[in-house]
């Protein structure tokens, strides 16, 4: 048990934790900062805690790629001395326009503030509120590696509220039944991914910084590693992540965080 131990220190050490920071959260409506940096408490955002979810299960090597507004990130890093607890490295995208998460992980990639090892990507827009979740998703992915030479490892919840009221019909349509905002049975991401050093080398070869249109890579990497086969799961229950996405969201997780650390 010791010697397991010891090994899995020294594999999440080694890990890059890749966060990317870098969007304009439209959705939000007109806020005056990023939205990695709204509060959920005085002087606690949303970064300050995707950070904690990593460090307090012993990871060290944090890179964060940013973009818009991204002076008021750097900023709150050098605040709360983040570069004196971790290996902390800073990517800010060279423009905002067509750019999308793809190209930033590129652009990271060719100027050496990611190395080629295996890293690890997280978004700080949500909150994930399982406190080892990043130990168990190393845990299956270094297996999958090893078992099945996979490339990667997708957290995945096994249910998602849907937004809105559902009804069901009979042929007359007449409504026999109706649930507002049921949670459905499907397989949803949460953007929790952990990667070994050759999907690197996809995102060299897939994505084209000067192309004129936007990249993300969701949309050309992950789908790559489904269709070759290298691309396994962690399947999560869907209380364990709370996406926030509009005020009224955010709103809420203020409301949940607070009640999980009184």
């Amino acid at each position: 048990m010791v010697e397991f131990l010891e090994n899995l220190r020294r594999e999440i050490e080694r890990t890059q934790v890749i966060i990317l920071a870098g969007g304009s959260a439209k959705r939000m409506g007109k806020i005056d900062r990023p939205k990695a940096l709204l509060e959920l408490k005085p002087g606690w955002t949303l970064l300050d805690n995707e950070i904690e979810f990593f460090a307090k299960c012993g990871f060290r090597r944090f890179i964060f790629l940013l973009g818009y507004m991204h002076e008021q990130i750097e900023r709150h890093l050098e605040e709360k001395e983040y570069n004196k607890k971790f290996e902390v490295q800073i990517s800010v995208d060279p423009t905002t326009e067509n750019w999308g998460k793809g190209k930033a992980l590129k652009y990271a990639l060719e100027t050496g503030k990611i190395k080629r090892e295996r890293f690890i990507i997280s978004f700080p827009d949500d909150l994930k509120l399982d406190p080892s979740l990043p130990l168990k998703l190393i845990l299956q992915h270094i297996s999958f590696s090893k078992k099945y030479n996979s490339y990667g490892t997708i957290t995945l919840v096994n249910g998602i509220e849907f937004p809105f009221g559902v009804a069901k019909l009979n042929g007359e349509g007449k409504v026999i039944s109706f649930v507002e905002k049921p949670l459905v049975d499907t397989l949803t991401s949460i953007g929790l991914y952990a990667f070994e050093k050759e999907v690197l080398d996809l995102v060299n070869e897939k994505i084209d910084v000067d192309s004129p249109k936007a990249i993300e890579f969701e949309d050309v990497v992950i789908p790559h590693l489904a269709s070759e086969g290298r691309l396994y799961s962690l399947v999560v229950p869907p209380d364990v992540w709370l996406p926030v996405n509009d005020i009224k969201s955010y709103e809420r997780a203020v409301k949940l965080f607070e009640t999980l650390n009184r």
